[in-house]
């Protein structure tokens, strides 16, 4: 589905640039995301060196100069090698030059779940989301991907688009799923699905790869332990994000958040301040990863990571207060050893 809406974005706008690593054919992206694409738009899909400093870098001379780059940085992780770029350059432009306009999206594939090690299976949404001036944006399988991608590209503004690994190969299915409503300004344009329920036992709120997890969590708490789950998932981290979904917590009495990042200064952190300060009033816990790094076998990649059970666990514990080890917050359990 990413393929077909980059192919829209380069028929429909002759300024849209595809510029990265090993996009063109026969090769088409690490995640072949991008296949195809250069036989159609030849001189629009550019093929760069292993410099992420200097894609990004080209990127926003060319965005300063008219066109509209679509960046691919092969892995999250190597976005890193970049953050200058993107954090001294990239998102102060446009505030010393009088609001010029810089459109450019970088995407990048992130998370873990394929045991590909320390260095390519981290989520470094958090990161991202602490760079003033830059959007953030990770959809799941609920969201329609070339709806928030031509939407990142249509602000005129930086904007870092994660996509997890996980999802490349799931369909994109927005059954059961409501737009939050009530949005306005950039959380209009990405918005916040919800999974409605009546009265709910426990609210969840997670997004991009965690939600199929998130998902079956929820089903085996009504079946199992009788509890009612609403999942909130927004497609927008940052900036000004959550506020829409703070209104929609408020009277809630149990709020769970999930992520793949880790949970220490993470996104989660950061919801639960903007809930308390919106006068949420309930126990939040929050889920993710521990402060270690992720291991490349399999076994010791799942111990590390959010998962399933893990979640159900946290919902149960959270449902039951503190009557079992105290509120607060809850990581998943790390492996003896790495």
């Amino acid at each position: 589905m990413l393929t077909a809406a980059l192919a829209a974005l380069l028929a429909g706008d002759p300024s849209v640039l595809l510029i990265g690593e090993d996009l063109a054919d026969p090769y088409g992206g690490a995640f072949k995301v991008t296949a195809g694409l250069s036989t159609r738009f030849p001189d629009r899909v550019l093929c760069t060196p292993i410099s992420e400093a200097g894609v990004v870098g080209a990127a926003i001379g060319l965005a300063l100069a008219g066109a509209r780059p679509v960046v691919e940085i092969m892995f999250a992780d190597f976005l890193t090698l970049a953050l200058d770029q993107i954090y001294n350059h990239a998102v102060k432009l446009p505030l010393l030059h009088g609001g010029q306009p810089l459109p450019l999206v970088i995407r990048t594939p992130s998370g873990g779940g394929r045991g590909y090690g320390p260095t390519h299976s981290q989520s470094p949404e958090n990161l991202a989301a602490a760079i003033p001036g830059l959007v953030v944006v990770a959809p799941s399988h609920r969201h329609d991907p070339a709806a928030l991608l031509a939407a990142a590209l249509a602000l005129g503004r930086p904007v870092l688009f994660f996509e997890h690994k996980l999802l490349y190969g799931r369909a994109v299915d927005g059954g059961g799923y409501a737009v939050l409503p009530g949005a306005m300004g950039l959380d209009a344009a990405f918005p916040t699905l919800v999974a409605m329920a009546e009265a709910p036992d426990l609210t969840i709120v997670t997004f991009g790869g965690t939600l199929p997890l998130v998902e079956e969590a929820a089903a085996i708490l009504r079946r199992d332990e009788e509890l009612v789950v609403e999942i909130l998932v927004p497609s927008l981290l940052a900036p000004d994000s959550f506020r829409t979904i703070a209104r929609r917590v408020r009277p809630c009495a149990n709020l769970l958040v999930v992520e793949e990042g880790p949970t220490a200064f993470g996104i989660g952190a950061e919801l639960a301040a903007i809930f308390a300060e919106a006068g949420f009033r309930g126990r939040v816990r929050r889920l993710g990863a521990p402060p270690q790094p992720i291991p490349a076998a399999r076994a010791m990649e799942a111990a590390v990571l959010p998962s399933v059970a893990a979640i159900v666990d946290s919902g149960v514990r959270l449902f039951l207060s503190d009557v079992l080890d105290g509120p607060g917050e809850a990581a998943s359990r790390p492996p003896s050893g790495f």
